[in-house]
């Protein structure tokens, strides 16, 4: 299942939703986040950076972004997400 997948993860690339950024940090994963910039609205974009700007991921704002974006989640230290 994804959810197994995600816990024996040591990092998760997601796309930038909400309910997939809790669950991984939920589940304690390191975690870099890929924004969808042709979305409406773009929501993805205002998640993402406010969990970047917390320290939850790593973020990468467009898909070009993503090889520094990797570097980053390799050396930062994520801040745990603060249960419910």
């Amino acid at each position: 299942s994804l959810e197994d997948e995600m816990s024996s993860a040591s990092l998760v690339i997601s796309h930038a939703g909400a309910g997939s950024i809790i669950e991984a940090l939920r589940q304690k994963r390191r975690l870099l986040v890929v924004v969808n910039p042709v979305l409406m609205d773009n929501h993805q974009l205002e998640v993402a950076e406010a969990m970047h700007q917390r320290g939850h991921c790593a973020m990468a704002a467009e898909p070009k972004q993503l090889q520094s974006a990797l570097a980053e989640a390799a050396k930062m230290e994520m801040q745990p997400y603060p249960a419910a």
